[in-house]
């Protein structure tokens, strides 16, 4: 912290303003007096081009704003002319110009106005002292305009190929005469290619192409970098001779030029040596191109050299075409947001029921990545659609949900096995209308003289049923891999809404994706009026593969009633008798008989690595012997000669652990401690 406070800073007197602007501060002694009042110490070096200040940095500060002032009065009392190269060779020792100039500023010195010429950047510089009128200043100017003025038309009027002539004696050209010709006429237009300004005074001729331009020139081709340097106009080439002219007063911009040179040359050549400079700019490090985001040895900067990103952790793990979605879906929250309370605001209704609205909550879980965010977007790939989506591409709606219910969706999302009713169809339902979702958020609510209600974002397709006046009604496929719809918002509305706390804990801790990544081989299905089977969800398919398991292995009963199960139709939990010899499903109630059948899944890769999840939320691989008996146990219960359940023990260990194939569970008979499995 100290070493902070305290760092010296060092200014760069660059340009010709900067230097007679510190010089004048130095000559009036404001530099002195500041120096003194803020107990700074301030020196010149290195001849005069570098000004250091140490100090603390606060003091510091306040210097740079006195300064900033003071340059601010400065610049109305400062003119700079730079010069091409063919008028300022008119000025120098012994020269004609030069000696007017002398006798300008001394008629003018007396009224506080000073001109010099720069021999070193070719500039004529016109500065008042702080007691000049600006009326004097202007006169003054007027007079080195004039002999500007007559400089340049010394030039023009010049024969103009015996300096070509001269000119290709001296580089060894060949220029043809009606190159010659063409170079004269664009020359006597002046107009610069890159500020499109007019001007005599700075104005030069490319050699190549004969277009005009002036000292923006450096900057410009710096600015907007095309290697080869070009013409802006013509596209020619510039030729080395210009190149020199034109960044000949500014040796950063130079430097600048060498530096994207070699840059451009290493990365066209990567296959000859695989790196780049440093994206930082303080920096002249190397860095591999081969890389994405690493730590430059040279700066310390942590640097990307393919998109040129500088200390952003984002990056870390991530290619740069993965930090630009990444970014993206960043952004994407923050609108998601707006527009949802937009909808909200524009659309609540008015009822008595349902006003007044007491807060409205963001879903915190968002923000987190947790899982809802995560089968959303995994939902927009598989309607080809790009991350993050337009909004356009979907709509808000309501969803009415016990109170209990919020977190868990905010976290997860719209779970299918919890699927209840299914009027319309198997999906995720959703109110038109608030007014619709009001009845289903009152179910099991918790809150005294309030409610709640979840505001969600659908994609638009034909995955999504409209009934209409009433629901929404969206087919999300059953093994949840993926989701057409997003919780976003959390209205808490009634009486009493205003005095409600947020639905959400005060710390949302960090995802952390615990679940389990099993999947049973099997799955059971039933035949819909249409013919086409439908999967049971994995609540059903349980109780079935069970009782499976009973009848086949175990010597159970090959028909049995199921407890209470909820149909398809409506809320009404009934049992039903299955027949596994027949594969039949009996409704109890109507005796309406389904076709139904156990079909395995996709076959899974015959590989032989089985682990546990263990209280460290890592994945241990069990030892070799023991993965050897899980997996001999698991093919003979893949192949159907064998149970979904057996025993291990572990070498040295006393315990005995149940391991069930179809539930993807570790469980340790004397505790009672379940443990997620995998095989992988």
């Amino acid at each position: 912290m100290l070493a902070q406070t305290f760092a010296p800073m060092n200014i760069r007197l660059n340009t010709d303003r900067q230097k007679a602007l510190f010089n004048e501060l130095e000559e009036v002694g404001e530099m002195q007096r500041w120096a003194s009042e803020l107990a700074l110490c301030i020196n010149k070096i290195k001849y005069n081009t570098n000004i250091d200040i140490r100090g603390p940095q606060i003091a510091q500060g306040q210097l740079m704003r006195r300064i900033a002032d003071y340059s601010d009065k400065f610049d109305k009392r400062f003119r700079e002319y730079q010069l091409n190269a063919t008028v300022a060779a008119f000025f120098g020792r012994q020269k004609a110009a030069s000696n007017k100039l002398k006798q300008i500023n001394s008629r003018w010195s007396s009224k506080y106005c000073s001109v010099y010429f720069i021999l070193k950047t070719s500039t004529i510089l016109i500065i008042g002292k702080p007691k000049v009128s600006l009326a004097d200043m202007n006169d003054c100017e007027k007079e080195v305009v004039q002999l500007l003025d007559e400089q340049t038309v010394k030039t023009d009027n010049e024969n103009s190929e015996n300096d070509d002539e001269e000119e290709d004696n001296d580089d060894d050209e060949d220029v043809e005469e009606s190159a010659v010709k063409n170079i004269q006429v664009m020359g006597q237009n002046r107009r610069c290619v890159f500020c499109k300004q007019i001007s005599s005074m700075s104005a030069s001729t490319f050699r190549i192409c004969g277009h005009t331009f002036c000292r923006c020139a450096a900057q410009a081709l710096t600015t907007y970098l095309t290697l080869p340097l070009e013409c802006r106009e013509c596209k020619s080439n510039i030729h080395i001779r210009d190149i020199q002219i034109i960044f000949s007063n500014d040796e950063q911009l130079f430097l600048n030029l060498l530096k994207s040179s070699i840059q451009d040359y290493l990365t066209k050549n990567a296959k000859q040596d695989d790196r780049v400079f440093c994206p930082n700019d303080e920096c002249d490090g190397l860095i591999k191109l081969n890389l994405d985001y690493q730590t430059c040895l040279t700066c310390g900067q942590n640097v990307c050299p393919k998109c040129q990103v500088i200390g952003d952790e984002v990056h870390v793990g991530r290619t740069c075409a993965q930090l630009l979605q990444e970014k993206k879906r960043r952004e994407f929250l923050p609108q998601l947001f707006e527009e949802a309370k937009k909808f909200v605001q524009e659309n609540w209704p008015t009822d008595a029921n349902m006003v007044p609205i007491g807060r409205i909550d963001e879903n915190p879980y968002l923000e987190k990545q947790y899982k809802t965010l995560k089968r959303f977007y995994e939902g927009i790939k598989a309607l080809n659609h790009d991350l993050p989506p337009d909004l356009g591409k979907g709509f808000f709606a309501y969803h009415g949900t016990p109170s209990a219910a919020i977190v868990p969706i905010c976290q997860s999302g719209f779970d299918p096995k919890r699927r209840s009713g299914q009027v319309y169809g198997p999906g995720e339902y959703f109110g038109v209308t608030a007014s619709v979702s009001h009845g289903y958020a009152q179910r099991g609510n918790q809150l005294t003289g309030s409610n709640q209600m979840i505001i969600a974002y659908l994609l638009r397709g034909s995955h999504v049923k409209t009934v209409q006046n009433f629901c929404y009604v969206v087919a999300n496929p059953t093994d949840w891999k993926f989701a057409f719809n997003l919780p976003v918002l959390i209205v808490t509305y009634g009486q009493t809404a205003s005095s409600q706390l947020s639905p959400f804990p005060s710390t949302i801790l960090d995802y952390v994706d615990d679940e389990p990544s099993w999947i049973a081989p099997f799955r059971w299905y039933w035949r819909q009026d249409n013919g086409q089977f439908e999967p049971y969800n994995d609540t059903i398919n349980d109780i079935l593969e069970k009782f499976y398991q009973q009848w086949k292995f175990h010597g159970g009963p090959s028909t049995v009633e199921t407890p209470p199960l909820t149909r398809y139709l409506d809320d009404i939990p009934l049992p039903y008798r299955i027949d596994y010899k027949n594969n039949k499903q009996t409704n109890t109630k109507t005796s309406y008989t389904r076709v139904i059948d156990r079909r395995p899944l996709e076959k899974q890769p015959d590989n032989q690595n089985w682990f546990y999840h263990n209280e460290q939320n890592n994945w241990m691989r069990y030892e070799l012997l023991v993965q050897n008996t899980i997996e001999n146990k698991f093919q003979l219960y893949r192949s159907g000669h064998g149970s979904a359940t057996i025993d291990i023990h572990f070498p040295g260990r006393p315990e005995t652990y149940e391991i069930n194939f179809l539930k993807g569970q570790q469980t340790n008979k004397t505790t009672n401690a379940v443990r997620n499995i995998k095989r992988e």
